[in-house]
């Protein structure tokens, strides 16, 4: 009969063989084909959300509307020191209109994030006061996002 050590040490010399040799097989395997998790989702999918969205008529009226009175000062809605990126998520629509079309309103109501900008940029003379009609401020609100 074998020595029971022996056999205990050929059975765990045995697994530490067929553990190394499962995880450089499956190394291999990643390394080749990569991690498909993600693949469904691709940036052209993004990309083709955004040009479908950004064809539509009520883009392009958001889109001159903030060409006309936007830009003056927020120059692009791309750039991330114009301080409107993710204006739409952070604030939300409802309070979004009210600071377009009566922004010194908020400011005499102490509003906390009207004053916050207003601190921020001094006083630089521009207050958003748009005579915006309803669908204007949807169709703009829509470009921002």
């Amino acid at each position: 009969m074998n020595n029971p050590r022996k056999l205990i040490l050929k059975i765990i010399t045995a697994s530490c063989v067929v553990l190394a040799l499962s995880i450089g097989v499956f190394i291999f395997v990643i390394k080749k084909n990569g991690i498909t998790e993600f693949d469904s989702i691709t940036n052209d999918d993004k990309q083709e959300v955004v040009i479908i969205k950004q064809t539509s008529p009520e883009f392009k009226l958001g889109e001159s509307i903030f060409m006309e009175d936007c830009r003056k000062c927020h120059v692009s809605k791309e750039m991330n020191h114009n301080y409107i990126e993710g204006v739409v998520e952070n604030v939300g629509i409802s309070y979004l209109k009210l600071y377009l079309t009566k922004q010194d309103s908020l400011l005499k109501a102490k509003d906390k994030y009207a004053l916050d900008l207003k601190e921020m940029w001094g006083n630089n003379g521009t207050i958003h006061k748009f005579n915006y009609t309803e669908d204007e401020l949807d169709v703009l609100i829509e470009y921002l996002k």
